[in-house]
């Protein structure tokens, strides 16, 4: 969800209003939110191609959860 992305972009202390960057740090680092963004952003889109049963090429996903067995 949400806040595992917040959290992979360095949001990791909570208080009572969510998570914010702990104290010895500034704020996000550009090219981590860059690619954290882009890979959730990609992954949304394949997800939404498997469930529309549209993917072309859906073993792709099986090999990967699956630990390459199938």
């Amino acid at each position: 969800g949400g806040r595992g992305v917040l959290q992979l972009l360095g949001y990791t202390e909570e208080s009572g209003e969510g998570l914010s960057f702990p104290a010895d740090r500034e704020g996000p680092d550009p090219p981590r939110v860059a690619s954290v963004t882009a890979d959730v952003l990609v992954l949304r889109a394949e997800l939404d191609l498997l469930l529309a049963n549209q993917h072309t090429n859906p073993q792709f996903f099986s090999e990967i959860l699956l630990g390459g067995d199938e």
